[in-house]
Formats: C-alpha cells, structure tokens, sequence
C-alpha cells in the first residue's frame, strides 16, 4: 500500500468519527453501505497500521473503484476547518456534532467530483456518526446532504 502517511486533508473528505480509537471495520462498513447505500464495501489491501487500508468500493449499477482510507485522532486545525465551514452555511450544528468527535477518517478522492470517494465518505459518516468536511468546498455536511449530492449527480464517477 502507498505511504498512508501520503493522504493528507487536501487530498480527502474528512470523515468525523465518534469513535475513541481509529480502526478499519471494513465488515460493519460493509453492511452499512449494503443496508443504506446499495454499495459492497471491502478491503482491497490492509495498511501498515490497523487505521489504514486500501477499499474495493462497489456501488450497484454503477462504476467501482478502489479508495484509500487513513484514521487518526482528530486535530484541532480539523476541528477549526469544520467550525468555519459550519458558520459559513450559517451554524447548523454539524460543528458541535464534530466537536464530539474524537476521531477522523481521511477518504482519498481523485479529483474534486469524486462521486466514489463521496459515496465511501457518506457510509463512513453513517457508520460512525460524524460529519463530512469537504475542505475543497469549505463545506461541512452530513450523510444526508452527501446522498442528495450522490442522487443529483453533482458528483460525478
């Protein structure tokens, strides 16, 4: 697997985690996007370190890829980042969401309309009940305004 040191907020959808530890749960992944997503989730190759790997993301009826994925702890330029996008869209309270947050998950995205990438983020964000922050957008949303950007295909694959 590349370096997962290599992933970097610039380069990702942040994913918020409620989650005290950062670790691959490529199975409740898995059933969450299945459930919720019509979307297979499973690991393509393991990180280094268990907060790491490389994910085959399979949507029904629509393009695969595969996405790598990088948990730690959550910093506080992260938190700041989600903050200032929230009051930008006028506080809707995804911050304090993030706040709770002890957790982060970096979701590699090629390129700015990454609908892969989207879709990956929008089941982590289910999964561990956090926001997304989208720091190309300046944008800090929640599973389900990731959908509806997914359904109107603002997000192309």
């Amino acid at each position: 697997m590349p370096h997962e040191d290599a992933l970097t907020r610039d380069s990702a959808f942040l994913v918020f985690a409620q989650r005290a530890e950062a670790r691959v749960d490529a199975d409740a992944w898995d059933a969450q996007g299945s459930r919720f997503f019509a979307t297979r989730v499973r690991v393509e190759e393991p990180g280094e370190i268990a907060a790491a790997a490389r994910l085959l993301v399979v949507p029904e009826g629509a393009s695969h890829g595969v996405r790598r994925v990088l948990g730690r702890q959550r910093a506080a330029e992260d938190l700041a980042l989600a903050e200032k996008a929230d009051a930008r869209a006028g506080d809707t309270g995804l911050a304090l969401l993030a706040r709770r947050c002890q957790t982060v998950w970096l979701v590699e995205r090629v390129g700015d309309d990454d609908a892969l990438a989207l879709r990956l983020a929008a089941v982590l964000a289910s999964a561990m009940l956090g926001p997304i922050l989208d720091v190309h957008h300046d944008e800090l949303f929640g599973v389900k305004t990731a959908r509806a950007k997914l359904e109107r295909g603002a997000a192309k694959a």
